[in-house]
């Protein structure tokens, strides 16, 4: 079996449980808050293994679950199973969506545009999928606002990255959200309980879609 579907399989297995601990101490309570912004059709990029599914609130009408790695997907499957709503899950990548302009009123990133090959392209994709005035709520690590701290995300990215399914340490989300054309409306930076200093660093908030 190739490496990167090994790399795959371990993290589909492992994440939940790694991730547990975080979950309990803020990345949950996190979600509530956000979440409760979420209307209308909703598509979430990179959706893991559900997480999120159970947080989502019922003025959120349709579900959509983007979900592009295969041993992810199953777990996903899995879990949307057991969910009390229906969810319509796709293979797509976020940098291409095979979905028409103006779909939904609410897309969804928790942790994910670290990892994306091109965030830019990413967000421009999103942007697109938005209506106008929709948003996109999101929850991601991005790189330290601390000197000693960023040397060492470069320094160890590169194993970081393969290791942790092509998360990257250094990428300014806030800075590429405003790039891509969004409007943020509001951006919370705060420590993530109980994680490493490399990533540490969280924003969370809302950004919304320019009228044309």
């Amino acid at each position: 079996m190739p490496i990167k579907k090994i790399r795959s399989y371990l993290i589909a297995k492992a994440y939940d449980f790694a991730m547990q601990a975080t979950e309990r101490r803020c990345l949950s309570a996190w979600r509530q808050e956000l979440f409760a912004f979420a209307r209308g059709d909703l598509l979430e990029i990179g959706a893991g293994t559900g997480v999120n599914l159970h947080h989502y609130p019922e003025q959120a009408k349709r579900i959509v679950l983007c979900e592009p790695d295969g041993q992810m997907r199953k777990v996903l499957a899995g879990n949307s199973a057991r969910y009390q709503r229906d969810v319509e899950i796709r293979k797509d990548r976020a940098e291409k969506i095979d979905l028409p302009d103006a779909s939904f009123d609410t897309v969804v990133s928790t942790l994910v545009l670290c990892s994306v090959h091109c965030q830019q392209t990413a967000l421009k994709e999103i942007y697109r999928l938005l209506r106008p005035d929709g948003r996109l709520i999101f929850l991601e690590h991005i790189i330290s606002a601390h000197p000693k701290t960023r040397a060492w995300q470069q320094r160890i990215e590169p194993l970081w990255s393969f290791c942790a399914g092509d998360c990257r340490l250094t990428r300014d989300t806030p800075k590429a959200i405003q790039g891509a054309g969004f409007h943020i409306d509001h951006l919370t930076d705060a420590p993530m309980a109980g994680a490493p200093a490399f990533v540490k660093r969280t924003v969370r908030g809302i950004a919304r879609k320019n009228n044309p």
